[in-house]
């Protein structure tokens, strides 16, 4: 705004100066020239000393981290809050220091990510077409802005420098280590492991830091994934026969050890009554009615029935 104001005057300034050769103007444009030189002069030096000063003032703001470059040399490092520069000689780079996000999808457009991409195409071990979509969170190592003014440039530059080329170039050698049937299981989160490993190093030694990355999806092709549908019906098919069988075998080892329960129990019974028969007597009483009283005679003796019991009601 200063230095526009300045432009401002400095054109009025040529513009009194060309109309004092007009004798039309002469008069009016001398007078002109006069207060300005009077009052305009002043206020001209003022307008270069606020100037100076605004270009000799930097703010970083939190989250970020200045870099200063003077006459094309990398100079330091600036922490966010108040700082001075030599005007119109330093110029100050800005990074953030705060964590961003790096996406490869099928529709980027509607990615949320502050840095979307298209999605990558890979192969499997087996030769089967993938596309892999990868969510990525990174962030610049603490005092490592200069050195990266210094080695690959601006923001721009190193995350299409590094985290693109990094994560896409990962993206598609990393499936190559898996099968295609094993990447549509479980097996997916060995391989988003295997990408964060093989990442996060390449990511250090370029003063990056890889907060998380993870393995969004992977697409295969309509007939592929038909075919592993297919398998997997399969494979459930198999595992609920496979589980109706083990039943029935339980069923049949349950019969098997009820049945030899019962013989031993038969074979238990046999010794007791072989060893006591009065047992048989004693079981007898216990299944008669429950009116009839009995008790025991004397060897020999002859056992006398009360009849008239057996005509009363109850």
């Amino acid at each position: 705004m200063v230095g526009f104001i300045i432009i401002i005057l400095f054109m009025a300034f040529i513009a009194l100066m060309i109309l004092r050769n007009n004798p039309a103007t002469a008069g009016a444009a001398n007078a002109a020239v006069s207060g300005l030189r009077r009052f305009g002069l002043p206020l001209v030096g003022l307008l270069i000393l606020l100037l100076l000063i605004s270009q000799s003032v930097v703010v970083i703001q939190a989250g970020t981290a200045g870099v200063v470059k003077r006459l094309g040399a990398v100079r330091g490092e600036m922490a966010p809050g108040l700082h001075f520069i030599l005007p119109f000689v330093d110029q100050v780079v800005l990074y953030p220091t705060v964590k961003k996000t790096y996406e490869a999808s099928e529709i980027p457009e509607q990615s949320q990510a502050d840095y979307p991409d298209i999605i990558i195409s890979a192969l499997t071990s087996d030769g089967q077409q993938i596309k892999v979509g990868i969510t990525a969170r990174f962030m610049i190592q603490p005092g490592k802005a200069a050195w990266i003014l210094q080695n690959l440039g601006t923001e721009r530059d190193y995350v299409e420098k590094v985290v693109k080329t990094e994560i896409r170039g990962s993206g598609r050698r990393v499936p190559t280590k898996f099968a295609a049937y094993d990447l549509y299981t479980k097996t997916s989160y060995e391989a988003q492991q295997v990408l964060f490993d093989e990442i996060a190093p390449k990511f250090q030694d370029n003063g990056l830091i890889l907060d998380e990355l993870v393995l969004r999806n992977i697409t295969f092709t309509d007939e592929y994934a038909r075919t592993l549908e297919e398998k997997q019906i399969a494979l459930e098919n198999i595992s609920t026969e496979r589980n109706k069988l083990e039943q029935e075998k339980m069923r049949k080892e349950q019969k098997i050890v009820a049945a030899e329960g019962d013989a031993r129990s038969i074979e238990i019974r046999q010794a007791a009554l072989t060893k006591n028969p009065t047992i048989i007597q004693w079981e007898f009483v216990q299944k008669l009615a429950p009116n009839i009283q009995w008790g025991i005679l004397p060897q020999g003796a002859v056992p006398m029935l009360n009849m008239q019991g057996f005509g009363a009601k109850q």
